[in-house]
């Protein structure tokens, strides 16, 4: 345990007073002053499990200015320790990691290996998380876990990349449901497509990245980073920084699906991810009835799909 076994070093000034009533009363004062008698006491409630009570004199204890350098490193251990052993939900896995990260920073920190048990507790939580978003086909909670998931040390590749597939599945039935419906009248709106994007469909495959690059830029930053054309999906990937630029440039996101449609006058759609955790962003499809590209914004904090028309 971390705290139990160290000794505490800082020297507690005597005072020679004449008197032996006053020398007792003098060391008595001292005694309740210094660092080392503060550390054992926080240590005696650490070793009777009361961590609450530990942490309340660890907290008084890291405000005071006359700790040495070794001292203050162990109380930072042992706030962490109290943090963790009390637990959730008094502290969440985010407050504890933040104690314990600022905890491991110091040379000869013990606290890297609660650290490492703390974001395991995390991945479980958010692969908990995940996989009943999935079995709720909740698609905004899914996203979410997947994409905290991501983010932590040690998350695993392939079990990103799985629900990152299931995600996507997930979304395109829920956008696309009615597509069937619709497609019997998608004569009109392709042709439509055509006639207001004719040179689209004599570009090459590099002339028609550029041209989407292009039309994606936005006061000189291009917001689209990656272009795929797979059959009738064009992919997309936007960086994280750039979606909130993305989400006022909407109708540049329809034109281009427009033109996609054009292109192979057949239903394109475009698949809009985020590039760096890959989950969706947006869908964009051909709507049969406004005749123009409709944009699908995926939940992302909320619980619904929202669509918007090009201009």
């Amino acid at each position: 345990m971390l705290g139990q076994n160290r000794t505490s070093i800082l020297p507690c000034p005597f005072l020679r007073i004449a008197g032996q009533g006053v020398v007792a009363i003098a060391l008595a004062v001292a005694l309740s002053a210094c660092a080392p008698s503060a550390l054992t006491s926080a240590r005696s409630q650490i070793a009777a499990a009361n961590y609450p009570a530990a942490r309340q004199e660890l907290v008084v204890l890291s405000a005071r200015t006359d700790l040495s350098e070794s001292e203050r490193i162990e109380v930072k251990d042992d706030l962490c320790l109290c943090d963790f052993k009390i637990g959730r939900p008094t502290y969440t896995l985010a407050e504890q990691r933040g104690v314990c990260m600022d905890a491991a920073k110091e040379p000869g920190s013990q606290s890297a290996s609660i650290v490492a048990q703390i974001d395991e507790a995390e991945r479980l939580k958010d692969t908990q998380l995940v996989e009943a978003a999935l079995t709720e086909r909740d698609l905004a909670d899914a996203e979410s876990a997947a994409t905290d998931y991501q983010r932590m040390p040690g998350a695993d590749p392939a079990t990103v990349a799985r629900w990152s597939k299931e995600i996507w599945t997930l979304a395109d039935t829920q956008v696309f449901a009615d597509s069937v419906a619709k497609k019997h009248s998608l004569g009109g709106a392709i042709a439509e497509a055509r006639k207001n994007h004719p040179k689209v469909a004599k570009m090459s495959p590099s002339q028609f990245d550029q041209w989407v690059v292009m039309t994606s830029t936005v006061s000189g930053t291009a917001l689209v980073s990656n272009v795929e054309i797979k059959d009738s999906t064009l992919n997309l990937s936007v960086d994280e920084a750039n979606l909130p630029v993305v989400a006022l440039s909407l109708d540049r996101l329809a034109t281009i699906n427009d033109a996609m449609v054009a292109r192979c006058g057949c239903d394109a759609r475009t698949n809009v991810a985020v590039a760096e955790t890959g989950f969706p962003a947006y869908f964009i499809r051909l709507d049969p009835e406004t005749r123009m590209s409709e944009v699908m914004i995926l939940p992302r904090g909320d619980h619904a799909i929202v669509s918007a028309n090009s201009n």
